[in-house]
């Protein structure tokens, strides 16, 4: 284990029905990191077994935690809930379910990972690197991963506003225009003086080392692809959307960039690239 002074990593998965791609997800930045933060949100799959599996595999590493509460959709049902200034301090709600996660981590640093990424090369390469740095924040992509798990996925259309016209609630995230990569994001930073907030479509990460200035002294912009996202290879990617922005992102997704050979031999790695959700 390393000190304090060599910036210890406490990684933070959220987890519901994760059971087809959680193992490896977890298994591929075991290495990287002093402290797995395992938090499971109401799973009916055998995702509790796959947590126990990896608990025992990592007894000093993985601690692991039950969140009770149903969480809104994302999309209308937040946004229904949210505008409701009483409520919003409901358990029921994405910023304050992270903020419970968070406050479970115990490390300096913490590693915003899903049960459904697996860490590339650059992803190692880039952690190693800001480990030596004076920076203590990361920003980073993924590249969502078709389901036949030879190509990602592209958008049919990138008109913003025609696919915000068929919505409830006319917000989206910005990587809907593309669906190939994944919107480069703060997934890790300081645990100091950092916060979840309510947004609109769902929550977002404060931080003072995230902001104005002190964000391009602070932070690491990696623009190689860190993680291939496996959502949409699951036999239900569409959990926690609400069903106008499913039908957004169903509707306009097709055929992209086929997979490069080192992609395609990372999803043989985790045994993952002759699975079909």
């Amino acid at each position: 284990m390393r000190g304090s002074n060599q910036k210890d990593v406490s990684a933070m998965i959220r987890i519901r029905d994760e059971e087809e791609f959680l193992y490896p997800a977890v298994k591929s930045i075991a290495d990287c990191v002093d402290e797995i933060v395992l938090v499971d949100n109401l799973s009916t799959d055998r995702t509790p077994s796959v947590i126990e599996s990896l608990r025992l595999e990592y007894p000093n590493k993985v601690t692991c935690y039950q969140y009770p509460y149903a969480l809104h959709d994302r999309g209308k049902d937040h946004w229904e809930l949210a505008a409701i200034l009483e409520a919003r301090s409901s358990p029921h709600l994405s910023h304050n379910y992270y903020n419970w996660c968070l406050r479970k981590c115990t490390k300096p640093y913490i590693l915003i990972w899903d049960g459904d990424m697996i860490a590339t090369d650059a992803f190692y390469d880039s952690i190693k690197a800001w480990r030596g740095s004076t920076k203590v924040a990361m920003v980073f992509k993924g590249a969502n991963v078709h389901s036949d798990l030879q190509h990602l996925i592209a958008a049919k259309s990138s008109d913003r506003d025609a696919l915000a016209a068929s919505l409830t609630v006319p917000v989206f995230p910005g990587w809907v225009t593309s669906m190939t990569y994944t919107t480069p994001e703060p997934r890790l930073f300081p645990r100091f003086l950092a916060t979840f907030e309510m947004g609109q479509w769902t929550h977002h990460l404060a931080s003072p080392f995230l902001r104005g200035r002190l964000a391009s002294h602070c932070c690491q912009r990696i623009e190689d692809v860190c993680y291939l996202h496996l959502k949409f290879c699951k036999r239900n990617p569409y959990t926690r959307w609400s069903p106008d922005f499913v039908h957004v992102i169903s509707s306009n997704m097709t055929v992209g960039p086929p997979l490069s050979s080192e992609w395609r031999a990372l999803l043989r790695h985790w045994q993952v690239d002759g699975r079909r959700a």
